[in-house]
């Protein structure tokens, strides 16, 4: 099965020294080496904003650096490997192995002037939230390359990074007419035979070695980090001959097993790149197969389904509603699967909308005789939930013609399903306490219950300015909000608090108590009440919010978009000040610690990032946390509440299957939705100071 492709990121620098001479092909090389790499089914390395390729005599020292530094801090951001190939002249200064490599204004009688690789690459390791990196270093003595890795366990980061390195050749020798690129080039265009999916350190080295011979070519690898996989090169070709097809590892495995019986597994030589094809093998299988009536009907049912699964993704790449994101389609996967995480894809983009509907297609078990139209069924879910979040109507062309197509005679009924679960999300009740003043419990708290995010009712009530008045006031908001959604005949199940950054930490609104805990029906969301009419110093605040969404919208698969946060990078308040500004932390943010200063660190945290996480309590397991963060990312903020009801009912260290690690952290919250009150807060507000 393809694993998931984790985001990926490259830089190809390829300067031509005047001063030592220019290399033959250079360019050629490095252009050939970017294009791999770039390239979807290989390197598929994409989503860094600065230039990926730098070549030729104008690529200067400080450029250089300032690129490699950049590509580092763009990848560390959005969570992304960094791939670096650095090709071109390499010097080792007198009895000194430390690789310089030679820029276009570089000269040999200068070193001041050339690069330091080794001390770059050290510096590179130590960028926050980079993965990992892959080097790949063409130069004459690029053994000398090596960074510094014990400076690097030693660093900021105390050495949580990976990293792989290949290099043409030893510190003391010398490499020949980019014969090691020109080898790299060839076995990424070839592939390697039995290498599996992904070219690594170790593979490319042997088969570059086979392909330039006559040069010692060198491998350093250091794998620090406590989650994830060693960083590869590219996508193997040779794997991808047999398996390059428009089909995805659900539908390639089913298609196997349904040959095999059939002694037709040679057809899968053929790539499968469309529908004609898999109608064509529709026809011949009467034909060559060699297997019993059933393991025939049961092989083209899966012929059937992979058609079925084609001309779904053909309705989702044309959607005729909003633009669909990897965060929709797994909301909408989930829904369609039996609200189920188990064995579901984690893939993103182009690659999530393939495997999902394969997934929902010949993966979820039939409940009914009649294979074909229930095998459909969660297709139809699936496109159902999509299609109401964008308020289309089931008779929208493009809708009827694709369930014609696939044969679903029950979209209208999914339709209704999917209306069905949606009403429950329908109303929102925000309790607000900024009234308060200073981090002191309000006098007043100001309640607006909303119905599909437009307000329905609004009032301001009056309490004891503590946590008990505040607690037995927000009982009766409960209740005057509850009266209104059964006069609207909707159930009232989200209701989001928002509080001041002291009180968000000190208080659990969720186990208010009036003869049950306030979260045990209903979902209770923290929001930072700072963002309702920011201080003037804090205007930019919800703009700044809408650019980490925007981030984390963008964040491949690999897991939760989050930058976490050390006790290190906490401490010093002064410098983490520095950082966000920098916008270092792009993402969601989530605290291993909780720190010393800790309503200093969340109010500068809650004003620079749209989620902040943190743990409940000390002694809180953080890697725990991030496998949980990992499976349910898109299902939150709700699947805290829903592990805060599990952890009452079984006790908090009973085993929840991973929502007991939810349970232990806190979150802040803020999604599109509550930026879109924030502002409609404001206007809300001046509107009110007018009429006044």
């Amino acid at each position: 099965m393809r694993a998931p492709t984790p985001r990926r990121h490259v830089l190809v620098v390829a300067p031509q020294c005047p001063d030592l001479g220019l290399l033959d092909g250079l360019e050629e090389v490095a252009g050939s080496l970017r294009g791999l790499l770039v390239d979807q089914w290989r390197g598929a390395c994409t989503g860094s904003l600065g230039s990926s390729l730098l070549c030729g005599t104008s690529v200067e020292q400080a450029q250089i650096e300032a690129a490699v530094r950049g590509a580092a801090e763009r990848a560390g951001r959005a969570g992304a490997v960094l791939v670096l190939a650095l090709i071109g002249h390499g010097i080792t200064p007198g009895r000194n192995s430390t690789l310089y490599l030679m820029a276009g204004n570089s000269r040999a009688d200068e070193i001041g002037t050339a690069v330091n690789v080794g001390a770059l690459l050290t510096q590179v390791l130590e960028t926050p939230g980079l993965p990992g990196v892959f080097a790949l270093i063409d130069t004459c003595h690029a053994g000398g390359a090596i960074p510094d890795l014990a400076r690097t366990d030693g660093g900021v980061r105390q050495g949580a990074a990976r990293f792989s390195m290949i290099m043409s050749v030893g510190a003391a020798q010398k490499a020949y007419r980019l014969a090691f690129s020109r080898g790299v080039v060839h076995v990424l265009t070839e592939g390697i035979r039995g290498a599996g999916e992904f070219l690594r350190a170790d593979a490319v080295l042997d088969a570059v070695r086979d392909a330039a011979p006559g040069q010692d070519a060198r491998r350093v690898e250091y794998d620090g980090a406590l989650v994830g996989e060693q960083p590869w090169l590219a996508r193997n070709a040779s794997h991808l001959v047999r398996f390059g097809s428009v089909l995805g590892p659900v539908g390639t495995e089913a298609l196997e097993q349904a040959l095999d019986p059939l002694g037709c597994s040679q057809l899968l030589a053929t790539p499968v790149t469309g529908a004609d094809v898999l109608e064509c093998l529709r026809l011949v299988l009467p034909e060559r197969s060699s297997g019993s009536r059933n393991e025939l009907n049961w092989c083209l049912g899966v012929v059937d389904g992979l058609l079925d699964s084609l001309r779904t993704i053909d309705l989702l790449t044309s959607w005729p509603g909003q633009r669909l994101t990897s965060e929709r389609l797994r909301r909408a996967l989930w829904l369609a699967a039996g609200r189920t995480t188990d064995g579901l894809p984690d893939t993103s983009g182009s690659e999530l909308m393939r495997d999902a509907v394969e997934y929902l297609r010949l993966r979820t078990p039939a409940v009914d005789p009649d294979f074909r139209r229930t095998r459909a069924a969660p297709l139809a879910d699936f496109v159902a939930a999509l299609a109401v979040e964008d308020q289309l109507a089931e008779d929208v062309a493009e809708l009827t013609a694709w369930a014609n197509a696939v044969g679903v005679v029950e979209l209208g009924d999914a339709f209704e399903r999917v209306r069905r679960r949606s009403a429950g999300m329908r109303l929102r009740l925000v309790v607000s306490l900024h009234a308060a003043v200073a981090d002191e419990w309000p006098e007043t708290l100001e309640a607006w219950l909303l119905d599909r995010g437009e307000m329905y009712t609004h009032r301001v009530f009056r309490c004891a300015p503590d946590q008990p008045g505040v607690e037995e006031r927000l009982a009766g908001i409960l209740n005057w909000a509850s009266v209104r959604a059964r006069k609207l005949g909707v159930r009232l199940r989200r209701v989001e608090i928002a509080a001041s950054a002291a009180l968000l930490l000190s208080w659990r609104p969720e186990e208010t108590y009036f003869g049950e805990r306030l979260g045990e029906r209903h979902d209770v969301v923290l929001r930072w009440s700072e963002r309702l009419g920011p201080r003037s110093h804090l205007w930019w605040i919800n703009d700044r919010a809408r650019q980490g969404l925007a981030a984390m919208n963008a964040h491949g698969a690999g897991g939760a978009p989050v930058d976490w946060l050390s006790l290190r990078e906490t401490e010093l308040v002064k410098d983490l000040k520095k950082r966000l500004g920098r916008s270092t932390y792009a993402r969601a943010v989530a605290l291993e610690h909780r720190p010393q200063r800790f309503e200093q660190v969340m109010e500068l945290l809650l004003a620079h990032t749209p989620i902040v996480l943190w743990p409940g309590a000390e002694g809180c397991v953080p890697d725990k946390f991030r496998d949980s963060l990992d499976t349910v990312w898109h299902l939150l903020p709700a699947e805290f509440s829903k592990a805060y009801r599990r952890s009452w009912e079984q006790g908090a260290q009973d085993e929840l299957d991973g929502f007991e690690y939810l349970a232990q952290w806190r979150t802040v919250w803020h999604d599109a939705e509550w930026l879109d009150f924030c502002d409609w807060f404001e206007q809300f507000t001046s509107e009110g100071e007018n009429s006044a």
